[in-house]
C-alpha cells in the first residue's frame, strides 16, 4: 500500500470547505462510508475513494483508485444517464495547499456526479411511507429492459455462479466477521449461519450448476438496494453499481433481486419485497429464482452486517455515526439468521409447554436472536384486565382472570398481535402454555384464513425438573406457583393432533441459551429440508 501524499485531516478540510467547489455552496455535507468520502454540495456530489484494502476491495494505491473511479464512471452511465460527469484531480499546489482541479502534483482523484434529490431516492421514500407497488414494478421492468433484456452472457461468466466460486465470498465473509462476534453478531448466529450456508451448498449443488449453465449468471448491478434506486415522474435512475470486484457483479439474477428484497424487508415492507421478486422473476421468465432467494437474502443481509460493522469500528467515523452503524449491523445479522432459520414465508412460531418449562425465557432468547417481537400470554391476560403486566395479579382475581372465556379472548388477542407484526417483520413469536387442544385448534383455524405458516414448538422436561424450577421462582415471576403447577401438570394435553410439519419438540432440561440453540438448529434444518423435499 502506498502512503497518500496528504493527511486525512488535510483531505477532510478540503472536502468540507465551501470555497473548494467552483459554485461556492452555502454548506457542505460530508458522508463517510468504509470505502469513500462523499461530499454533498447540490447540485453536485464529489466522491473520493479511501486508500483501503479489505481483500474483496483494494483501493490501496493512487493508480488503483484512479482506475476504479474510471470503472465506476463507465459502468454506471447506462443506468444513470446524466448523473456521472467527470473525474477531477486533487492536486497539491506550489504553495503546498490541496486544491480540487487545476495545476499541481496529483495526490488524489474525485468523481463528480450530479446530486440526486433525496425525495427521489427509494430509501427516503420507504422511510416516508411513500412507495407504491405500481412504482416499484415500473422501476424493475425498466431495469430488466435496460440491463437484462437481450443480454447473452459469455460462457466464461458461468464460473462465477458455481458453488466453489460462491464459497470464496461466503468464506471471506465469515473470516472477516469473526472479530465482530459478541459486538454486532451473536455467537449463535455466527455458528448457525455458517452451518446453513454449508448445508445449502451441499443440497443446492446441482441447482447452482444448472442455473450457471442455463445463463442465469449475468453482468448485474451487484449492489441493488434502495439507496441506489431513484425515480421521479417517468425518470428512473439506478446507480453506484459494483466496480471493484467482478465476482460481486457477475452473479445469479436471484442474487441481484435478493438484495433489494432483503433491503425492503429490513425497512419493514415485506409486501413490497414480494412485489419486487414476483415482478423481476416474471419479467425474466425465471421460474426457479425463488428456490435460491432465502440463501441469497441471508448472504446479502450478512454482507450488510459486515459493512456496517466495519463502519461502526472505523476510527475516522464520528462517534454518533459509529453507534448508529453498529445498531444497523446488529439488525442485519438478525435478519440474516431469520432467513437461515425461517426463510421468507410469514411465520408465527408458538413456543408452548407446561408450567416451569421455561417458555418465556426461551421465547425471549429466540426473539432477540431473530430480531422479532414476542407476545406472551401472562402479560397479555393482565393488560386485557387492566392490570400491570409486570406484577402478580391479586389472588382474589385469579378465578376470573383465568376463566375459560378470558383465556379464549387472551389467545385470540395473541394471534391478532402476532398477525399484525408479520407485514413489518415477516415473523413473530407467541409464548403460552397451549395446554388444551382446543386452544391449539383455534390458532390452526385462524392461521388458515391467511397466507401464514404456523409452527408449534413444544418444550418439555421431567416432572421433578419442572417442580424444582417452580419452587425456586421469585415472587412476581409468574402467577403460576407450586399449587397451580401440582394442579395443572396432570391436565396438560400433549399436542398429538398436530401434523409433523407443524410441530417441533425440544428438550428444555438444559439452560435456556442451550435450548434456544437446539431450537434454532432444528428450525434451520427443517427449513432447508422442506425447500429441497421435492427433489
Amino acid at each position: 500500500m502506498d502512503e497518500p501524499r496528504y493527511t486525512p485531516e488535510e483531505l477532510l478540510r478540503l472536502l468540507c470547505a465551501p470555497e473548494t467547489y467552483p459554485h461556492r455552496p452555502s454548506q457542505v455535507r460530508l458522508v463517510q462510508t468504509h470505502t469513500s468520502y462523499v461530499a454533498l454540495v447540490p447540485p453536485w456530489v464529489y466522491k473520493v475513494k479511501k486508500p483501503v484494502n479489505f481483500g474483496f476491495l483494494d483501493y490501496s494505491t493512487l493508480e488503483q483508485r484512479r482506475y476504479f473511479l474510471q470503472r465506476e464512471y463507465e459502468l454506471n452511465r447506462a443506468l444513470a444517464p446524466g448523473i456521472y460527469r467527470r473525474i477531477l484531480p486533487i492536486v497539491r499546489t506550489r504553495t503546498g495547499e490541496l486544491r480540487l482541479g487545476g495545476r499541481g502534483t496529483v495526490v488524489e482523484y474525485a468523481l463528480q456526479m450530479r446530486y440526486i434529490p433525496q425525495e427521489w431516492v427509494l430509501r427516503h421514500r420507504l422511510q416516508q411511507g411513500n412507495v407504491r407497488a405500481s412504482e416499484l414494478r415500473r422501476v424493475l421492468r425498466w431495469l430488466v429492459q435496460r440491463l437484462h433484456r437481450g443480454q447473452e452472457p459469455p460462457p466464461e461468466l458461468r464460473q462465477w455462479g458455481l458453488p466453489e466460486r460462491l464459497r470464496i465470498s461466503t468464506d471471506e465473509n465469515f473470516e472477516q466477521t469473526r472479530p465482530f462476534v459478541g459486538l454486532t453478531l451473536s455467537a449463535l448466529a455466527y455458528e448457525q449461519i455458517q452451518a446453513y450456508v454449508e448445508a445449502f451448498y451441499q443440497q443446492a449443488d446441482a441447482l447452482l450448476r444448472r442455473r450457471a449453465e442455463e445463463g442465469w449468471v449475468r453482468a448485474c448491478h451487484g449492489d441493488l438496494h434502495s439507496e441506489h434506486i431513484a425515480y421521479h415522474g417517468r425518470r428512473v435512475l439506478v446507480y453506484d453499481c459494483i466496480e471493484f470486484n467482478e465476482r460481486f457483479r457477475y452473479i445469479d439474477v436471484a442474487n441481484e433481486i435478493a438484495f433489494l428484497a432483503m433491503d425492503l424487508e429490513y425497512y419493514g415492507r415485506v409486501d413490497l419485497a414480494q412485489v419486487a421478486v414476483r415482478t423481476f422473476a416474471q419479467e425474466l421468465g425465471d421460474r426457479e429464482l425463488w428456490r435460491l432467494l432465502d440463501f441469497y437474502k441471508c448472504y446479502r443481509a450478512y454482507v450488510r452486517g459486515k459493512v456496517e460493522s466495519m463502519r461502526g469500528t472505523a476510527a475516522e467515523v464520528a462517534g454518533t455515526e459509529r453507534q448508529e452503524a453498529l445498531q444497523r449491523a446488529r439488525r442485519y445479522f438478525q435478519l440474516a439468521l431469520r432467513y437461515a432459520v425461517l426463510g421468507s414465508v410469514p411465520t408465527v412460531v408458538v413456543v408452548m409447554g407446561g408450567i416451569g418449562v421455561g417458555k418465556s425465557t426461551v421465547a425471549r432468547h429466540l426473539a432477540q436472536e431473530l430480531g422479532i417481537a414476542v407476545f406472551s400470554s401472562d402479560p397479555m391476560r393482565k393488560c386485557l384486565a387492566g392490570l400491570s403486566p409486570h406484577e402478580p395479579s391479586p389472588e382474589w382475581m385469579r378465578p376470573l382472570l383465568y376463566a375459560p372465556a378470558v383465556t379464549q379472548r387472551t389467545y385470540r388477542t395473541l394471534w391478532e398481535s402476532a398477525l399484525a407484526a408479520l407485514p413489518r417483520d415477516g415473523a413473530a413469536i407467541v409464548d403460552a402454555t397451549f395446554a388444551r387442544r382446543q386452544l391449539r385448534e383455534l390458532f390452526v383455524r385462524l392461521s388458515q384464513r391467511h397466507p401464514v405458516r404456523l409452527l408449534f414448538v413444544e418444550l418439555s422436561a421431567p416432572y421433578e425438573v419442572l417442580r424444582q424450577r417452580v419452587l425456586l421462582r421469585q415472587p412476581g415471576d409468574s402467577d403460576a406457583g407450586i399449587r397451580e403447577f401440582e394442579r395443572l401438570f396432570p391436565r396438560y394435553e400433549p399436542p398429538h393432533e398436530l401434523p409433523a410439519e407443524m410441530l417441533l419438540r425440544c428438550d428444555a432440561t438444559a439452560a435456556p441459551q442451550e435450548v434456544c440453540r437446539e431450537l434454532v438448529q432444528q428450525l434451520r434444518e427443517r427449513t432447508l429440508a422442506q425447500l429441497f423435499a421435492a427433489e
